[in-house]
């Protein structure tokens, strides 16, 4: 096979029913370096296999440079995946690569498998996939991009993996993604989930569960009336803050008990308001896009508005990319504001971080299941 000098990033091309092999050999080839290297040993260290499923090539070789940067944390045999499977012939393409980096007097070996796939070869990426994984290391996979969750390919591909990490703010049919993901989450053994826009939305949720630590505030919980969540619809590379939008009301609709029970209503382009109950009331909840031109993607502000016998209004929005502030006011007592530091994680970060769990996120999950019921109505909408 030809070398595609394009692709000097993906290592040597090999074929398939080599790459076992090809992997050996530049195992050997880097410990016969020791001698040269101050006699340091080459170590080949894996603790998770990580298959990334790319739309492109341009893609592929973005995660590449990520994922070399990562070993250390999560040293890995990373499998990178390209399917192409309409109007081209079937053929399959592999590459080997590995990544050398020195700890004291150690040099760590990461590898890496490229397979790029056409035509009806790539509807068969699970079965080349599968013999490819380290035996007894948990299995990840990354999909960029919406994954076809009806298509019997990926149906095949997550039955053998033990976590599915995606970006929501990517999905370009929300409601659809969404659902799919809820789906997953209650069917027994199946992979659990990690999701780029659920993380990014840690720090909100944080800072909204402490407004209510105070036994002084927490009396509001039971009164809130109205939550109103602004995203940035102009996200960069993300489609838009409207998923994590979305996952917020999720959140507060899974730990608080309120329910979605009609439709919403559109008050805008991109803005919908809905009428949840909780216990005889009635919590007006409402999304909506506030654009501005500077570089902050994601949520831009959530507020909460509480009635009754426990009124008060709490708030948190960007203050900028680095920072958070959170403003409450409530009847007899000072206003508070307090700026946090918050940094908008990058997609390494995020990737790091994905990398770190095991098991199912019970509360992503609630929240979810929440998100996909919101999301519906939505849809129906369209």
């Amino acid at each position: 096979m030809s070398a595609d000098t394009s692709l000097a990033w993906a290592g040597l091309p090999v074929g398939v029913g080599q790459i076992e092999e090809a992997l050996r050999e530049a195992w050997r080839e880097e410990a016969a370096r020791a001698p040269e290297a101050n006699g340091s040993l080459a170590a080949r260290t894996n603790v998770l296999n990580l298959i990334v499923h790319a739309a492109t090539r341009g893609e592929l070789e973005q995660v590449a440079r990520a994922i070399a940067h990562l070993g250390v944390h999560h040293p890995s045999r990373a499998i990178l995946l390209l399917a192409e499977s309409v109007g081209s012939e079937s053929a399959l393409q592999a590459y080997v690569n590995t990544n050398v980096q020195t700890m004291g007097d150690r040099r760590l070996i990461f590898e890496q498998v490229t397979i790029m796939a056409q035509g009806e070869a790539a509807r068969h990426l699970p079965g080349v996939v599968d013999p490819l994984l380290v035996a007894e290391l948990p299995d990840f996979l990354w999909w960029l991009g919406q994954p076809p969750f009806s298509d019997a390919s990926f149906t095949r591909m997550i039955e053998i993996v033990d976590r599915l990490i995606v970006d929501s703010a990517s999905f370009r049919e929300m409601s659809v993604g969404l659902r799919e993901l809820a789906e997953m989450t209650i069917v027994p053994h199946s992979a659990a989930v990690s999701d780029f826009a659920w993380e990014r939305l840690r720090p909100w949720r944080e800072l909204v569960a402490q407004f209510f630590d105070p036994p002084a505030y927490a009396a509001s919980l039971a009164t809130i009336e109205e939550m109103i969540v602004a995203y940035e619809p102009e996200g960069g590379r993300r489609s838009s803050g409207f998923s994590e939008g979305l996952l917020a009301l999720g959140w507060a609709c899974s730990r608080l008990g309120w329910l979605v029970e009609r439709r919403p209503t559109r008050e805008g382009l991109g803005a919908y308001r809905w009428e949840l109950s909780a216990g005889g009331r009635t919590i007006a909840v409402t999304l909506r896009p506030q654009h501005q031109d500077d570089p902050i993607v994601g949520l831009r502000t959530l507020t909460i508005v509480a009635g009754g016998r426990a009124p008060g209004t709490f708030e948190v929005y960007r203050e900028s990319g680095a920072h958070l502030t959170t403003r409450v006011n409530v009847p007899g007592a000072p206003n508070l504001e307090q700026i946090m530091r918050a940094t908008e994680p990058d997609e390494n970060d995020l990737l790091l971080h994905a990398l770190g769990q095991f098991g199912h996120d019970r509360t992503y999950d609630g929240a979810l299941v929440f998100a996909a019921q919101l999301a519906g109505g939505v849809e129906r909408l369209a």
